[in-house]
This record gives structure tokens, C-alpha cells and sequence, in this order.
């Protein structure tokens, strides 16, 4: 067991996405989209906390990206960058030939997170409870500079967003959130119009349990080095579904769906790792649970925004539903006949 340990701490420490120069510093493309980051986090810092924590306000770089958040911020910056460069100019659809390019960095950002998110997470979620206990109107006062700097930064650059988009859908859905939330008080009405007290009480009671659940099962994804497994599983599956009218990731059905039978059936050794498997069903639980619980809700919201949206958005809202819901039974098709025994 300390062998395996060893072995997993070794792989987190030699895990490196980022490109270096000579000096071990990261290259100027990885180092100028950091830099932008830091920036950002910076102008967030001054606009959202001057009022409620000038502490934070002053320290928020340092708290993001330094300290126990170091190593895991620069990583994550490097793999963006990496992501970025690599798709921004893609006009075609994302093949599963490139996601298999993309698995092992997948995998090592995954393991880097096991390795340090959760003291990053701490070291912020200290600095943020420090505001709260010297600050007893810290959460107001931060809404309330969120949305001077929404509206004084963002709210046009979406507006341009949604003016040039070439899907009606997203136009109208984005002219609609931006007419009536304007503030955290419209977005209160908004819950409160659906949602009653004993509902909101409930949903606060089931997020806290999914945030449990998340954590444990996080840790023991990781405890069960289930990234690297994943990979394994993954890379050359995708890379057997790749080819022939399998073209386009996002279209699992059909020749996707048939290239990944061929390639299971035919090969008894590629199994799906049960940490997957533990993932997925507890997913898959977890839907149900909420589907079933909150199904009246999500109904009575569904019909309200649809008599806000005109016949076109409603249509095409209703396209994109019957094609998830064909992807998601043949990707559930594969995984029924597919899921390992385990104990």
C-alpha cells in the first residue's frame, strides 16, 4: 500500500502541464494567459470586495494563486491555455480522435486536482469566512457591487453576444434573463414566485447532502487513482470509435455507438474500472431522485418559460431535448450491456 501511495504522489509531482522555458518559468504564450487571469481576478478583487473586505479586496491574487493554490492555479491556467489554442480556431466538429488526444491531459489535470484542490479550497474558503466574521453585511454588500460591476462591464458585451448569435434560441433566452434580472432582488422574486419556503428549505437541505456526497466520492475517485484508470478505458475506446461515419464526437448514436460494441465485444480485457462505474451510478441516482422530487416544479417553470418564448425557440428547445434524450438512451444502451461486476 505506501508503494502505491508513493507511486501516485510521484505521478502528481511529475505531472506537468505547462511548457517551460530553459529556466523551468513557463513559455510567454502560457505565461501572457496566466498574466490575463491574474489580471482579471485583480480587477474582480477591487470592483466586489473594496466595500465588504478590503483585506480581500487587496490579497485576492495572492489568495487564488498563491500559497496552496499555486500549483493547482498554474496547472489549470496552462491547461486552458493549452485547450484554447488548440480549439479556438475550430470550425469542424470535435472529432472522438481528438478527445483521445485529449485524454491524457484530462487525466493529469484530474490528478493534480486530487492532489491539491482541496487546501486550495480551504486556503479560500478561509479568506472568505475571515470577511464574513468581520463583516456581518459581507454577503449583501458583495451582491451589490456584483451587480454595479455586471452592469457597468458585462451586461453589454452579453447583449453583443446574444445580438450577433446565430441561434435564435440563445438570442431570446439571453434578451429575456437580461430584461428581468438586473439585480439579486429580481432573481429573490424570481425563486420565490416558484419556489415556497418549505421547497427552498428542502433544496437547501438536498444541496448540502449532493455537496457531501460530492466530496466523498471525489475522495474516493481519487484514493482509487480513477483518473489514470479512466484513461486507460477511455483512450482506446475513443480511438476505436473514431473513423468511418463515426466523425463527430458530439453524435454517439449509430456508427459511434456501433464502432464502441465492436470494440467492447471484441475485447474482453477493456472494462469499464468500477470507480467509474461507482460515479455513474451515483449520478444516475441522484437525477431520479431530483427529477422525481421537484418534477411539478420544473413542469410549472418549463410552461412559464415557454409563453415567454416565441414558437421558433420553443421548437428548437424541444429538438435539442428529443436529441439528448436519443444520446443519453444509446450511451445508456452501451453502459447497461458493458457495466462491470463489482463488489
Amino acid at each position: 500500500m505506501k508503494l502505491l501511495v508513493l507511486l501516485a504522489l510521484t505521478a502528481v509531482v511529475l505531472a506537468d502541464l505547462c511548457p517551460r522555458n530553459k529556466k523551468g518559468g513557463l513559455q510567454k504564450g502560457p505565461r501572457k494567459f496566466s498574466e490575463g487571469a491574474k489580471s482579471a481576478v485583480r480587477v474582480a478583487g477591487t470592483a466586489l470586495f473594496t466595500l465588504s473586505c478590503s483585506e480581500l479586496s487587496d490579497s485576492l491574487e495572492s489568495v487564488v494563486f498563491e500559497g496552496d493554490c499555486a500549483h493547482l492555479t498554474e496547472q489549470a491556467m496552462c491547461y486552458g491555455y493549452t485547450m484554447k489554442k488548440k480549439y479556438e480556431n475550430q470550425t469542424e466538429p470535435v472529432s472522438y480522435g481528438q478527445l483521445v488526444e485529449d485524454v491524457d491531459g484530462v487525466r493529469d489535470m484530474g490528478n493534480v486536482a486530487c492532489g491539491y484542490a482541496e487546501a486550495c479550497y480551504d486556503q479560500i474558503a478561509a479568506a472568505v469566512k475571515k470577511c464574513e466574521d468581520g463583516n456581518p453585511n459581507f454577503v449583501e454588500q458583495t451582491l451589490e457591487a456584483a451587480e454595479v460591476l455586471y452592469s457597468a462591464t458585462y451586461k453589454s458585451e452579453v447583449q453583443k453576444i446574444a445580438d450577433s448569435s446565430s441561434e435564435p434560441l440563445f438570442k431570446e433566452l439571453a434578451n429575456l434573463v437580461m430584461d428581468n434580472f438586473n439585480s439579486a432582488a429580481d432573481i429573490e422574486a424570481a425563486l420565490n414566485s416558484f419556489f415556497s419556503k418549505e421547497n427552498q428549505s428542502e433544496i437547501v437541505t438536498d444541496a448540502e447532502f449532493a455537496r457531501k456526497q460530492f466530496i466523498t466520492t471525489a475522495q474516493e475517485f481519487c484514493d482509487d487513482g480513477c483518473f489514470d484508470k479512466s484513461a486507460a478505458f477511455f483512450k482506446p475506446l475513443f480511438s476505436a470509435m473514431d473513423g468511418g461515419q463515426c466523425t463527430i464526437a458530439s453524435e454517439f448514436c449509430g456508427p459511434c455507438q456501433d464502432n464502441a460494441n465492436e470494440f467492447l465485444d471484441g475485447n474482453e480485457d477493456e472494462v469499464m474500472p468500477c470507480c467509474l462505474k461507482e460515479v455513474a451510478e451515483t449520478s444516475i441516482q441522484a437525477y431520479d431522485h431530483l427529477e422525481k422530487k421537484y418534477r411539478d416544479i420544473i413542469e410549472r417553470f418549463d410552461a412559464h418559460l415557454s409563453g415567454h418564448l416565441s414558437d421558433v425557440a420553443n421548437d428548437r428547445i424541444d429538438e435539442i431535448v428529443d436529441e439528448l434524450q436519443e444520446q443519453s438512451a444509446c450511451i445508456k444502451e452501451v453502459y447497461d450491456a458493458n457495466k462491470p461486476e463489482c463488489a
